[in-house]
């Protein structure tokens, strides 16, 4: 979002223009969200020149900060509280952009809880809004595409995904056809499916997306798999990872190990898989992810059975059980 000076200069970015890309910078899927100093601020070759944004944009700002922080943890009914708030102060002031943004933030969240009726709904919403950007309209065709997938509709799924991309392609450009390789995974499309994750990593790279770089390391990874290349698979898994801890992201980082616990699993190399899992637990576990410790465990437990301990692999199910009784407190 804050805009550096080049050698011949700095371009100026308006107090609406600089709104705008800090309520799309809080798009869910993204799953990153960073305050800059420069929101509150206008640098020019000659100095800074403070815009204070009003009290009710930076109440907007703070509670879609805070359920970003929230979905991060994986508690998304207090995330969804969040974002119905921001929504709320948006439309006192007739925001259009930050209602369209709150709008798909909310039907992301909605699809992640399995109520892809709801979704569907404030996704609605915000792709027939007026007065949105061909970005933010783009990113609700994308999302509606991602509903679509889920539902396991791919016909539709490809009819949102390339709406999407005719609308806006820009930097997430990468995203949709990652998306595209993903639909093509699915029906079985493999070299199809290579191709699409490929032209993605392209992007990616190009744009410097590196949380859609890893997804299509990982996609790329398990098409491998499918196709039995263990030792290529297992490269895109290493690159993802690495990526993945360069970001930060704990729920990426787990669903890596548990890809390559599942590589190994594949080649009955159990004990090998047991390692990858556990550690995939310990992520989850110690960055407060409920749910991938569970898929973790059940994971691990698997493995542990398929290897012939099963003591461990009761073990690990009691765990699970533990887990679950406390998460229902």
């Amino acid at each position: 979002m804050s805009k550096q000076c080049q050698a011949s200069g700095v371009r100026r970015q308006s107090k609406k223009s600089k709104l705008i890309n800090t309520y799309r910078s809080l798009v869910t899927f993204v799953l990153m969200f960073t305050v800059h100093c420069s929101l509150f601020t206008v640098v020019g070759c000659g100095g800074a020149q403070t815009q204070t944004l009003s009290a009710v944009h930076i109440k907007a700002i703070e509670y879609n900060q805070n359920a970003a922080k929230a979905v991060e943890k994986g508690d998304h009914e207090k995330a969804l509280a969040y974002y119905m708030e921001a929504l709320k102060v948006n439309r006192s002031i007739e925001n259009a952009e930050g209602i369209a943004v709150n709008l798909i933030n909310i039907a992301v969240l909605y699809q992640k809880k399995g109520n892809t009726s709801n979704s569907h709904e404030f996704v609605n919403i915000a792709f027939s809004m007026p007065d949105i950007s061909s970005e933010i309209r783009s990113d609700a065709a994308y999302e509606k595409a991602r509903i679509y997938f889920k539902e396991k509709n791919t016909a539709k799924a490809k009819e949102w995904v390339n709406m999407s991309l005719s609308l806006d392609k820009g930097l997430r450009e990468g995203s949709r056809w990652n998306l595209m390789g993903r639909i093509a995974f699915a029906e079985g499309k493999y070299d199809e499916a290579a191709a699409m994750a490929n032209t993605a990593l392209n992007l990616n790279r190009e744009n410097k997306q590196r949380a859609e770089e890893s997804n299509s390391l990982r996609l790329l990874a398990e098409i491998n798999a499918k196709e039995g290349l263990y030792l290529e698979s297992k490269e895109f898994y290493l690159k993802a990872l690495e990526i993945d801890k360069e970001l930060g992201d704990s729920k990426k980082i787990a669903m890596t190990l548990r890809g390559i616990g599942m590589l190994s699993s594949n080649q009955e190399h159990f004990h090998d898989a047991a390692i990858f899992y556990m550690r995939a637990y310990d992520v989850s576990s110690n960055a407060g992810d409920t749910e991938g410790a569970l898929e973790a465990l059940d994971s691990l437990s698997d493995a542990y059975r398929k290897s012939g301990d099963e003591k461990k692999a009761e073990e690990m199910m009691k765990k699970k059980a533990d887990i679950e009784k406390e998460k229902k407190k």
